[in-house]
């Protein structure tokens, strides 16, 4: 019987959240995935012999979890964790409730009701500027309990089977002590400390391949020539100081390889480029540090070929016999392999999975390959299906941190004969059939190309900062010798600073990011003694913006307000703006406003807001306010309790299940081809609690008369 191999990559990355100047971690993100992710994902291997998967370890992450094995080490939120809640000051209690429900309320607090009940006790939403009222009402037992629940929440439910302490401490609940918080923290550095043992006796018993990334995550293409950027985005503007540094790219590939051999004893064979980004230059460097595997994205490979991309109605790929196969790539005499993951079994698992049954998840994803298998059967011999993505960040969303899914999952791969699970190294060995590629797109995994990173304001103003310091560090210290200096432009050379700038993602810790980000352009100076530049003080984060639309309009419109979801062709071919969870970051947080569509038709401009309201008990006390700019300023306030419009505007609006609105353009004052400035506001008891877009507005150009004949057209 044909079988088809699924090698599983995951990804564990974080970027470096020390400040290498003081020492200190700002954010705690190491320290809370280590004790709930890194750790039992290798363990739950463990249960399944013969199950082989790829873990790919970041070496910013690496560098970091040795750190978090010392006992003082500097962090924030293990600082105030550490206090006993009277010798507080006022602003650290601000944090402690500002921060320490940074958690899947759903599946990581609702499992704590000690936890839950404090949750409601500060809030579900509250305005920041309350904040100092609210911590009033907390007593000093109630902020030891936050310190401790918070840590608890972000243990994986594996380790309290295994420790008798952290069964005490989840059944005693409420009351805790500070011996409690000795016991804890002492937990804590024992499961950080068994993540890197366990990896290599996996290794060594075959069960696991450890592949790495480039050392700060970097998007190498970007860090070699940043005009590379218009290879799949023709028009994007680009820094006005440009960056290019290739020296820097090796660097990143080189010391990877040398960080990963230090901690583990050997050398890896193959990497996941940072967000899976690739060009030809980046390839070239790859295989010039002796790299024999990458992987990457299916969009990269067809882009790459130049041959067009589908899926048939029940998401197979209409070309199977093109993805499911590792390819050669040869340049320059060299050569190295290249495999691409599949992205929508990838995405369901990242997205998907989470909303549904563990078991009936488990089974889709099971039938999936399985039908896989049969489109190839007779086209390719050994299958490869590789599924890569990140690690740790989904599993907050399912249930018992997605053991259920994936104890059905593993059960269900071993007990199918048509599947081998596979190590990615060790299926090149034996594989049959390769395609040949001599050139790849220059893109990255989302929409294969750069604009996360690149194009839009600020992140163009990171790229600019960055090479205006690179260039000062270069020519006060051409021969390398301040080690810290380098160092520091290298952690800023990092992906994640440039994930949160622009419109594309937004969290909680955005500031943070940030102040991180200059912080390490900063340190360059002040490790070579030299005061930074002024400009590294200003934040680059933009309050005035204007943010891209998820999509835009195709056609006039002409929905019926009722306030409720009448008819699925209401909105059809309108723009629309997805809500963005202002949560934790990198996670995926409660977005109050799920979305927004928008559009025209010849007469008029129509507005419909969608919320969850999951965390919202009492929609009497919510109001709606749009807000709309053009030659003049103009608010929209709809009051849901009393249906009570507060306007000038003749608008006709209704709220139900939704929040739908029509405003005469006349009224607006407004012509075609002119724009109109859009941002809207939920609130609750007139406090407020989301706002889309979440910095900046979203501007409407007025279309012509002609505006759905254009369309059609196009």
């Amino acid at each position: 019987m044909e079988k088809i191999c699924l090698a599983f990559l995951w990804h564990m990355h974080q970027p470096y959240y020390k400040n290498l100047f003081t020492g200190e971690y700002l954010l705690p993100w190491v320290l809370l995935h280590g004790t709930k992710d890194y750790l039992d994902m290798a363990c739950l291997l463990k249960e399944f012999p013969g199950l082989k998967q790829n873990f790919n370890v970041v070496p910013s992450l690496l560098k970091q979890l040795v750190d978090y094995e010392d006992p003082h080490v500097k962090d924030t939120y293990l600082e105030i964790m550490r206090k006993r809640p009277q010798d507080l000051s006022e602003q650290e209690k601000i944090f402690l409730l500002m921060n320490f429900f940074n958690a899947n309320w759903e599946n990581m607090i609702r499992p704590f009701p000690r936890f839950y009940e404090l949750l409601k006790k500060r809030g579900f939403y509250y305005p920041k500027e309350a904040v100092k009222e609210i911590v009033g009402y907390f007593t000093n037992e109630e902020l030891r309990d936050i310190q401790v629940l918070f840590f608890l929440a972000w243990i994986d439910p594996m380790f309290f089977d295994q420790y008798e302490e952290l069964q005490r401490l989840k059944s005693k609940g409420r009351g805790f002590t500070e011996e409690d918080k000795q016991v804890m923290e002492g937990i804590q550095r024992s499961i950080l400390k068994g993540i890197i043992p366990l990896y290599k006796e996996l290794v060594e018993a075959g069960t696991i391949e450890l592949s790495t990334s480039p050392f700060y995550h970097p998007i190498i293409p970007l860090l070699i020539d940043g005009a590379v950027a218009r290879e799949a985005m023709p028009g994007v503007p680009l820094p006005e100081k440009p960056f290019s540094r290739p020296e820097d790219a090796s660097w990143q590939i080189k010391n990877a390889d040398r960080l990963f051999t230090d901690v583990f004893g050997f050398a890896v064979k193959g990497m996941w480029p940072p967000e899976g980004s690739v060009s030809d230059e980046a390839l070239r460097l790859y295989m010039e540090e002796g790299v024999e595997w990458l992987a990457t994205d299916e969009d990269i490979l067809y882009e790459s070929l130049r041959i067009s991309h589908s899926r048939d109605g029940n998401n197979f790929v209409r070309t199977p016999e093109i993805l499911y196969k590792p390819y050669r790539y040869e340049q320059g005499g060299r050569a190295m392999h290249v495999v691409y993951r599949d992205q929508r079994l990838s995405d369901l698992i990242s997205f998907h999975y989470s909303k549904s049954e563990p078991k009936e998840a488990a089974t889709d994803f099971i039938r999936r390959v399985k039908g896989i298998g049969e489109s190839v059967r007779g086209k390719v011999r050994m299958p490869l299906v590789t599924m890569a993505m990140d690690g740790e960040n989904a599993w907050e969303n399912y249930t018992h941190d997605g053991q259920d899914f994936l104890r059905f999952l593993y059960e269900g791969i071993l007990a199918d004969e048509e599947i081998m699970p596979v190590t990615i190294s060790e299926y090149l060995k034996v594989a049959e059939d390769f395609g040949t590629i001599s050139r790849t797109h220059a893109g990255s995994w989302i929409g294969h190309n750069f604009s996360i990173w690149i194009g839009q304001m600020e992140d163009n103003m990171g790229w600019s900062l960055l090479a205006e310091t690179r260039e000062f560090l270069e020519k006060e210290d051409p021969g390398r010798q301040n080690k810290d200096a380098w160092e520091s432009i290298f952690i800023a050379e990092g992906s994640d600073w440039f994930w949160w700038y622009g419109d594309d993602h937004s969290s909680e810790n955005d500031e943070v990011f940030d102040f991180l980000f200059r912080e390490n352009l900063a340190n360059v100076y002040r490790f070579l003694g030299k005061e930074p530049a002024e400009t590294l003080a200003i934040p680059i984060l933009l309050e005035d913006r204007e943010i891209r639309p998820t999509r835009e309009p195709v056609n006039f419109i002409y929905p019926r307000i009722d306030g409720r979801v009448t008819n699925y062709f209401d909105w059809i071919g309108s723009g629309f703006v997805e809500g963005k969870g202002h949560g934790v970051a990198m996670h995926d947080a409660v977005a109050l406003i799920k979305g927004c569509y928008y559009g025209f038709n010849e007469h008029s401009l129509y507005i419909r807001m969608d919320i969850d309201r999951t965390f919202m008990q009492d929609l009497m006390d919510v109001s709606f306010e749009i807000n709309l700019a053009g030659k003049t300023t103009s608010k929209i306030v709809y009051r849901v309790k009393g249906a009570v419009e507060e306007t000038t505007l003749p608008v006709s609006i209704a709220f139900a299940e939704i929040l739908e609105m029509e405003c005469p353009l006349e009224g607006l004052g407004v012509k075609r081809g002119e724009t109109v400035d859009i941002w809207l506001s939920l609130k609750v008891k007139d406090m407020l609690v989301d706002r889309l877009p979440k910095r900046g507005y979203l501007s409407l150009t007025v279309p012509s008369e002609t505006f759905d004949t254009e369309m059609w057209y196009v």
